[in-house]
């Protein structure tokens, strides 16, 4: 230990070899710095607040194999809250900061030789990347020493901050200050420091539980009563507490250090909680990929909020549940027109967002999500105890993205954004767990997230009707090929020697043949052996019973031959035509020829009939089996209509607004 005496009373000062050259005096609370020749006076440090932090000045512990103590604790505030960061010196000359926040403790190591974004710069959500990392912003403000003790490796008295995450838990902090003291004096070169880490418990950083304080003023809180009315409070999250309105008389309640102070009164809720205050129900994570095996956790309503967007000067009002459990931490349901979502917080730095307003998805594992929403939400009401520095009236930008039946919901604001994944559940389910005595509202509407019910029933259908419609289709082709024409007559003719084209000696007569059905005749002709020739056969039918002659001419040609060493050939040696319908009945068949002169051709003509039965039957039970996948189809393409009408999306004040969906330009907010 090199000692020195405080430039301020005189006292001495002691100076822990590796733990950094700047020294809080213990009698005095001056900033001590450790210079070339003497130890220098920077100023004077506020009071700690007691913040009823476990950890202390000495404490050690062991993280990797390497042992650690505690050597210094800064206490900054953002205006809005303050926290204690600790200050670790390794045994090996490295050190760490043990950020502790809302329960929650952040070990974080100096990344040395990168180059990093100025904090300045970066808004929340923003991404930024090192060695290799990408992380995304979830908090860019301001932080201001408060007070300090200890030894510490440098000293400022504000710097801009972000903090952000990045995938599988880790976790990174942007450092700027304005101007930082260290044993040369004062540095204004604004250097970004980085720092990477991930969070960490007491106990795996090897802190025996005997070197860990008592908090007493935390668990005094649990029997804490309001400030205003002296109604009983009951907290039953004293360690991560920071604002508590009163369920009696409303008042708005800052909670720090283990003291409360009254902040404002606020405006009671219109209606009581769908799920009381108090009120503990057993359930598992929905939105866990599996569900895990043990004993379902316990989980405690401790909040409940009133939130609002107002569209087109119509106002859209949901409220939310805060659900605490001592180990998990904390939970969100939502309710909105009787539907329920449970959403579980996420770190950015898990998310990967893409495409900018209308369009565009977030990525969360292998899973899209579809961005449904985003518009300015509106805190009216609170209720119970909250993590965060909740107050009436602030403003978020709440997204939304779409994955039935889970979601992805981001609020955001200019300092922090916060992140949750959803998934949607059932109202009795929620009724059972938490032993309400009244029944929730039924759903009304079509939520975001709620999935598409004639979606597998549509899909159902169709594989159906391909099934059984490529069965048709195959018993269609075996009938074809066995063949369900009826024919009526086939035979060969001769034209006589000599006898003139068209003339009666060429004419030739059929027997009798009967057509028993009234359906559309088809007669094929075929010349046989013709060369570069035409035949022209009229075919006359003539009913027997009525003389009603039916007339059609039919003309097969063929040519051949060879042009610039090229053959070729055109026509065919067959012609068919189709009579209109024809009555049943008995008939002889009439064939008159026509032809060149002296080049005549044996010709054979064949009618048929089919009485369309063999396609009419399929076709109408293609359509029987069609038919429900068509409706199936058009409620689910209504369905997914209905709900994406219902889609808005605010612009930022500027921005111009999105066609397809609801807009509202009102920027009042």
């Amino acid at each position: 230990m090199k000692v020195g005496d405080c430039p301020s009373c005189g006292a001495p000062v002691e100076f822990r070899p590796g733990a950094g050259q700047v020294k809080v005096c213990d009698h005095c609370n001056t900033v001590v710095v450790r210079g070339e020749v003497k130890l220098e006076k920077i100023g004077k440090v506020a009071e700690l607040l007691d913040l009823q932090s476990p950890l202390s000045i000495g404490v050690q512990g062991t993280y990797s194999g390497n042992t650690f103590t505690v050597a210094g604790r800064v206490q900054k505030s953002n205006q809005t809250g303050v926290w204690d960061e600790w200050f670790l010196a390794f045994d090996d000359e490295r050190i760490a900061w043990l950020a502790e926040s809302e329960g929650d403790w952040k070990l974080l190591f100096p990344i040395e030789g990168v180059t990093a974004p100025s904090p300045t710069t970066l808004a929340p959500l923003a991404s930024f990347t090192l060695r290799d990392r990408t992380f995304v912003v979830e908090e860019s403000n301001t932080a201001f020493t408060t007070s300090a003790q200890g030894q510490l490796p440098a000293f400022n008295t504000h710097h801009h901050f972000v903090d952000a995450t990045g995938p599988k838990g880790t976790f990174c902090t942007l450092d700027e200050a304005e101007e930082k003291v260290t044993d040369r004096a004062v540095d204004r070169s604004k250097n970004v420091e980085a720092f990477i880490g991930t969070f960490v418990t007491l106990r795996e950083l090897g802190i025996d539980s005997s070197q860990l304080q008592p908090t007493p003023k935390r668990e005094s809180l649990k029997q804490a009563r309001c400030t205003q009315c002296n109604g009983p409070l009951d907290l039953k999250a004293p360690d991560a507490t920071k604002r508590v309105a009163c369920p009696y008389c409303a008042a708005l309640i800052k909670v720090e250090g283990g003291q409360l102070e009254f902040l404002e009164m606020l405006q009671k809720p219109p209606f009581d909680p769908r799920i009381p205050l108090g009120a503990v129900g057993k359930m598992h994570d929905p939105t866990l990929a599996t569900t895990p095996t043990s004993a379902p956790p316990e989980w405690t309503c401790i909040a409940f909020l009133v939130r609002s967007c107002e569209v087109e000067s119509i106002r859209y009002p949901w409220d939310e549940y805060l659900l605490w459990n001592a180990t998990l931490g904390f939970r969100w349901l939502m309710h909105s027109n009787g539907h329920w979502t449970w959403l579980t917080p996420v770190a950015a730095g898990e998310l990967a967002i893409e495409g900018s307003l209308p369009s565009g998805v977030a990525k969360y594992g292998k899973e899209s999500f579809r961005r449904y929403q985003s518009v300015f939400a509106k805190t009216e009401y609170v209720s119970g105890e909250c993590y965060w520095t909740v107050s009436a009236g602030e403003v978020a930008r709440a997204t939304e993205f779409i994955s039935p039946p889970r979601s992805i919901n981001v609020d955001q604001t200019t300092l922090e954004a916060t992140c949750t994944v959803g998934v949607m559940v059932d109202n009795a389910m929620l009724e059972k767990t938490f032993g309400l005595r009244s029944k929730l509202n039924p759903p009304v509407g079509i939520a975001p997230a709620l999935p598409n019910p004639f979606s597998p029933k549509m899909s159902e259908a169709w594989t159906w009707a391909g099934l059984w419609g490529g069965a048709l289709l195959v018993l269609a082709m075996v009938f074809s090929a066995i063949g369900t024409t009826e024919k009526y007559f086939d035979f060969a003719f001769s034209v006589p020697p000599n006898a003139p084209s068209g003339s009666a000696e060429a004419q030739r007569f059929s027997q009798p043949f009967e057509i028993k059905d009234s359906v559309p005749l088809e007669i094929d002709i075929t010349a046989h052996n013709l060369n570069n020739n035409w035949l022209g056969v009229s075919v006359d039918l003539v009913n027997e019973k009525t003389n009603e002659v039916i007339a059609v001419y039919g003309e097969p040609s063929y040519y051949s031959g060879v042009t610039d060493g090229e053959s070729w050939s055109e026509g065919s040696p067959n012609a068919s035509v189709t009579t209109d319908v024809v009555e049943k009945g008995t008939y002889v068949m009439r064939v008159t020829p026509s032809y060149e002169s002296g080049r005549s051709s044996d010709y054979t003509v064949r009618v048929s009939a089919d009485d369309g039965a063999g396609f009419a039957c399929p076709f109408l039970i293609m359509l029987m089996l069609l038919a429900p996948a068509i409706y199936f189809t058009l409620r689910a393409n209504s369905f997914e209509t209905q709900k994406w009408n219902d889609a808005v999306f605010q612009p930022m004040p500027g921005q111009s607004t999105f066609p397809y969906a609801k807009n509202d330009d009102d920027d009042d907010d």
